[in-house]
């Protein structure tokens, strides 16, 4: 019979493994695009270091808020140190280079926990993740609402669009709001799910909604706005290095609308990097025609914050904790 610490060991080199692979079989399907440059992409980055490298610093404050939010949000059920949330995090990051939608990270994490109910972690992981989707959504719509400035002719057809658009823009803004604010009483959840009989088992779990409060969530919504400012950050920057044409004011609303585009659209991982690319074409394609500086943006983007993570990340899967005692 096969140890568990032999399956442990064999999973974990299965994880690498395979984390490794697929983002091998990613990075040569964009290196074998044709529209991808290679000496152009390392000789503006080669001219453009401090940029470049300041892109690379601001990837480690990125994870190391999510890192911190994971904490506040874990030390429900274990209370861990940053350094067991930094692991976590990378973990999570490696697992979910070969799942789709990254649902792999949820498993990374958890099992860097020693006490905690797994489950529970599971969904504790999630809440901390719809924080962040709200965000995304947050501003994504924020910057729908700018649309008109890069497509006016949306306003010149007659009455009734100019009339549509502004009622849209109402929408979106109490929409908005009302995300935010049901986020912030995720405790209520709890209270409405006891009152499904057939939820009775599971009541274990439901009580995770009612582990925060308001002005818990209301820090977590805040790291998770801290996050995306640096993350639509660290893009312009790199929009900037390829194409210096690119100003501040007209790529932050596109990036908004970006990052809300490919957050809603499911993704295998083959897929995940051209979905991303041909969403930002698309949308950059309203200010500028260098189509190459927006591929590559992206696809140092991409390595920056996906693939270096989920390489260190590997480094941490064989402190992950598999079976428990």
């Amino acid at each position: 019979m096969i140890s568990k610490k032999t399956i442990s060991f064999i999973l974990k080199i299965g994880i690498v493994f395979f984390s490794i692979y697929f983002l091998y079989i990613q990075f040569l399907l964009k290196v074998d695009d044709n529209q991808i440059n290679n000496f152009s992409i390392f000789s503006n980055l080669k001219s453009n270091l401090f940029s470049f490298f300041l892109v690379f610093f601001m990837m480690f404050i990125n994870w190391i808020i999510e890192a911190f939010k994971w904490k506040l949000l874990i030390k429900k059920i274990e209370n861990i140190t940053i350094w067991t949330s930094i692991r976590a995090v990378f973990s999570g990051i490696t697992v979910s280079t070969f799942t789709p939608n990254r649902v792999g990270e949820y498993g990374g994490r958890i099992f860097c926990l020693s006490k905690a109910d797994r489950i529970q972690s599971i969904l504790i992981t999630v809440i901390g993740s719809i924080g962040q989707l709200i965000t995304t959504i947050f501003f994504g719509f924020f910057g729908f609402m700018f649309l008109p400035n890069y497509l006016p002719e949306i306003l010149e057809y007659n009455f009734f669009h100019f009339v549509s658009y502004k009622f849209c823009v109402i929408c979106l803004a109490i929409l908005n709001l009302c995300l935010v604010f049901i986020f912030l009483k995720t405790s209520y959840l709890s209270i409405v799910l006891t009152h499904f009989k057939f939820l009775n088992r599971f009541k274990k779990y439901i009580k995770v909604f009612s582990f925060y409060n308001s002005k818990e969530l209301f820090y977590v919504f805040l790291l998770s706005n801290f996050r995306y400012i640096v993350f639509t950050t660290q893009f312009f920057i790199l929009l900037n290095i390829f194409d210096d044409n690119i100003f501040y004011f007209d790529a932050i609303p596109l990036i908004m609308m970006m990052l809300l585009i490919v957050s809603i659209i499911p993704t295998i991982v083959f897929t995940e990097l051209s979905v991303r690319g041909s969403v930002a074409v698309f949308l950059f394609g309203m200010i500028t025609s260098n189509t190459i500086a927006v591929i590559s943006a992206t696809f140092i983007m991409w390595i920056m914050n996906f693939v270096i993570p989920a390489l260190i990340g590997t480094f941490f899967i064989f402190s992950l904790k598999f079976f428990r005692r």
